[in-house]
């Protein structure tokens, strides 16, 4: 009789000695095929069809006539994820059947909806973006920048000639940069929940939201606190894009039109930055270096500058480094990764209350929240002459 054993999949990073990295380089292999999944448009292909599918069905929706047997190894690596569900199926049945392509059908699961181009997670997004092949070359990079610093560019001007913002400007990498965007929304909205329960905004009358992109979290935010007005602030032409949207991202959570504006400008020049009495600067600070961080920091507070005697507050909303421990790897991955792509670094509490000192404020408090991000809270008083 054979024993029942249940198989409890670990963490590499819990594993120990050979099967450590045996996990990670499995896992790796997932990931490629995740990223295979939907860089060939199968969530879409898969929803569209509403009912189950094999792999020879699935290769010729749309007038495609991809490799069945190819196909079919792929759908079978990500169940594994648990994206999509093969259907049951007689395992004795399976080891005689030569062609599962043709009868062995997939369904999507809840989690692989979220793949599909039109779900408003982005979640496919973030995949192209993370696990594609422009982002291994870049990161491929680590190596040289450790022994050579920066002298040559970052990981991403290395592999593409350029900086990632000149990159994503340019007509021919329009795809790229709508992946990217749609990207940096799906982490925000993902984070949006874990920022609305650890910050009261109920005594400010209006926050600006410095480089909101679409206003995803400055409408949650409103949508909470519904005495606050808001301004969303970014560059002229994320503006252009954030109120063309219909229903942009304050019509959707039903926000009234004269409890928010959009505000174009640049975040260094303080005479197009609004006045208000509270600042929200999320994933902003750690793009730049100590000198531009700093120059940040203080155009919002001349941006007050004719208020003497006035106290604003600022919320850096930042994957803060608390600790060295395992319990904040992801922070310290995250921050490799903004090495490659944009030379620039996450920091640590430490770091950030220096540039607040620098820059004419006082650290007041972090806010911890249930996920990597933190939010570090600080205020200054506007003094005549700024």
């Amino acid at each position: 009789m054979t024993e029942n054993k249940t198989n409890t999949i670990q963490s590499p990073l819990e594993l120990k000695g050979f099967p450590k990295f045996m996990s990670f380089l499995c896992h790796r292999s997932l990931e490629r095929a995740i990223w295979t999944f939907c860089e060939l448009g199968i969530p879409d292909l898969m929803a569209s069809y509403k009912a189950p599918i094999t792999a020879v069905e699935l290769g010729q929706l749309n007038g495609n006539n991809w490799n069945a047997e190819f196909l079919y190894r792929l759908l079978r690596a990500v169940t594994n994820a648990d994206v999509i569900k093969q259907l049951e199926i007689n395992n004795e049945n399976l080891n005689e059947n030569n062609h599962p392509e043709q009868s062995i059908q997939f369904q999507l699961t809840d989690d692989g909806l979220l793949l599909t181009s039109n779900h408003p997670s982005k979640t496919r997004d973030m995949i192209l973006l993370e696990l594609s092949p422009q982002t291994d070359n870049i990161c491929s990079y680590y190596p040289a920048l450790i022994k050579y610093g920066c002298n040559k560019g970052d990981g991403f001007q290395q592999t593409f000639g350029c900086s990632l913002y000149d990159y994503m400007q340019k007509e021919e990498n329009k795809d790229y940069a709508n992946i990217f965007n749609n990207a940096m929304v799906g982490f925000s909205s993902y984070e949006i929940s874990f920022i609305l329960p650890v910050i009261d905004f109920s005594h400010f009358n209006t926050l600006v939201d410095i480089g909101g992109g679409f206003g995803s979290l400055l409408s949650s935010v409103l949508g909470k606190f519904q005495n606050l007005h808001g301004i969303l602030f970014d560059l002229p032409q994320v503006i252009e894009n954030a109120k063309i949207i219909k229903p942009n991202e304050f019509e959707k959570k039903l926000i009234e039109q004269k409890r928010y504006d959009f505000v174009a400008g640049d975040v260094f020049k303080s005479d197009t930055i609004p006045s208000a009495d509270a600042y929200m600067l999320k994933y902003i600070i750690h793009g730049w270096n100590d000198e531009k961080a700093i120059e940040i920091l203080k155009s919002l507070r001349n941006a007050n500058k004719k208020q003497a005697g006035k106290t604003i507050t600022v919320f850096i909303a930042e994957t803060v480094i608390l600790s060295n421990s395992k319990e904040y790897w992801e922070v310290h991955v995250f921050d490799l990764e903004l090495l490659a792509f944009i030379g620039s670094k996450e920091r640590a509490l430490s770091e950030y209350i220096y540039l607040l000192n620098e820059s004419g404020y006082r650290f007041k408090q972090l806010h911890r929240t249930q996920s990597p991000l933190s939010i570090i809270e600080a205020i200054t008083t506007i003094e005549d002459g700024n």
